[in-house]
């Protein structure tokens, strides 16, 4: 994956998104993996098999582990840019964020940071929530 993918649906992009502020404190701890994997069971509601869902999510955890901090940034804009136009629903996006930031009824200083720096490249302001 380069700084210039775009996902092939948005969903993934969300997913996307999740392992992102998942992994912003330097570790996906089980209870925020769980939170991500009951979402992705909103996201992709045509894939019923628990283990399918596991392994969509395993698969992109390691290829995001595998991006740098600019190319993950860049992905999230591109993404951004590509779905802004008809998908983007922002309330609903910090909202799953937020919930797997509490996950381990612990909010990490750089957690907080990762929503920030998201809300900005999604060009999300207070106003539009």
């Amino acid at each position: 994956m380069d700084k210039h993918h775009i996902f092939k649906n948005y969903e993934s992009f969300i997913l996307f998104l999740l392992i992102h502020v998942g992994s912003s404190d330097y570790s996906l701890k089980g209870s925020e993996i769980e939170v991500i994997l009951s979402k992705m069971e909103d996201y992709f509601p045509d894939i019923d098999d628990m283990d399918q869902l596991r392994s969509k999510f395993v698969s992109l955890k390691d290829e995001y582990e595998e991006l740098s901090d600019s190319d993950i940034n860049h992905i999230i804009y591109h993404n951004y840019l590509h779905y802004k136009n008809d998908r983007i629903n922002a309330n609903r996006i910090l909202n799953d964020l937020q919930e797997v930031i509490m996950a381990d009824g612990f909010i990490h200083d750089m957690e907080t940071k990762t929503i920030e720096a998201i809300k900005k490249l999604l060009n999300i302001r207070e106003t539009d929530l």
